[in-house]
């Protein structure tokens, strides 16, 4: 252990390790194994490819699907069309091993996304939810004809 301590202090390793930029690196002195780099970041630099990547906005785009889990186990997926900030769209509420369509309208400001939901049986959902890259989390309202009426969370992914 000591002989370790000893090598690692030595002007050898210092310059092995100097990140002054200065000097060649090196393994531990040894000039045969000189990797000639003039930095330590020298790698990363020269084989990080330069190209960029757009990823689309989900907010601007024309079409998009959305699926929500609701607090109560309830899933929504809709497919939304999107012009003007207005959000129109269709798709299915989950609950149990019952599926029924759902009409959706809403509006986008920003990255908060409102959204009204009627599902065929007459229950209406009523979303306040954030939006962040393709996620999405916020709060719903849920009444149905018969006057049963529901609070919750709910979360899912907003994607193209």
């Amino acid at each position: 252990m000591l002989i370790i301590m000893l090598a690692a202090g030595s002007p050898a390793a210092a310059k092995c390790c100097s990140l002054d930029g200065g000097e060649s690196y090196n393994f531990l002195g040894d000039a045969a194994v000189d990797i000639s780099m003039d930095s330590y970041d020298e790698f990363a630099r020269e084989t990080v490819p330069t190209n960029v990547v757009a990823v689309p906005d989900v907010k601007k785009a024309a079409t998009s699907q959305i699926s929500l889990n609701l607090l109560d186990n309830s899933r929504i997926y809709l497919h939304l069309t999107q012009a003007d900030g207005s959000i129109f769209g269709q798709g299915n509420v989950t609950q149990g091993n019952v599926t029924r369509p759902v009409e959706a309208e809403g509006k986008l400001q920003a990255n908060k996304l409102s959204l009204d939901v009627t599902a065929i049986g007459g229950e209406v959902y009523k979303f306040s939810l954030a939006a962040e890259g393709s996620t999405v989390l916020g709060d719903y309202n849920m009444a149905s004809p018969d006057g049963e009426r529901r609070n919750g969370t709910a979360e899912g992914k907003w994607e193209i």
